[in-house]
């Protein structure tokens, strides 16, 4: 450790470093891009039926794919530079990734509701599936818990000081 005295830094009271209940969303970060890859993959056989698509429903296709893109692979991996750069950065990105992430959950499920509404209905199915739920339901969990945890906690102020 660095004697703060030293350097004429000033003391941090608290812990500091990567430890705590800040491994959690540091899990959650590594998995993202994961589940990140196998939606791609989803999405690559749904590419097959894209000629029958009209063309309001094909451009909201390549926006998800685009949109998946950037939110589960593209940010979280940069948000993981900064987390071990430990640049003062991180938690403010945090906050915003996490918001745009359940913005773009809640557009996406209303824009699939109206371009997709009928043919939905016709085949018995409904939006809101398991796999759904759960995604809104992490994505709420990490606007209750994790967002305040990144602007409160005493550790994410003294970890992230670069």
């Amino acid at each position: 450790m660095i004697d703060a005295r030293a350097y004429d830094l000033p003391a941090r009271e608290g812990p500091e470093g990567i430890g705590g209940w800040l491994v959690l969303p540091i899990i959650g970060l590594i998995l993202t891009p994961i589940q990140g890859v196998v939606q791609i993959g989803q999405y690559m056989g749904l590419m097959q039926s894209f000629e029958f698509l009209t063309g309001p429903q094909a451009t909201l296709l390549v926006l998800e794919i685009i949109a998946n893109v950037a939110i589960a692979i593209v940010l979280p991996a940069y948000l993981l530079r900064l987390l071990f750069s430990r640049k003062r950065e991180f938690p403010r990105t945090y906050v915003v990734w996490a918001g745009i992430n359940l913005a773009f959950l809640i557009a996406d499920l209303m824009a699939a509701k109206i371009l997709f509404g009928q043919a939905m209905a016709a085949a018995r199915m409904t939006p809101i599936e398991s796999e759904t739920t759960q995604t809104f339901l992490r994505a709420i969990a990490m606007m209750a818990i994790w967002v305040p945890y990144m602007l409160n906690s005493r550790r994410v102020r003294n970890t992230f000081v670069h």
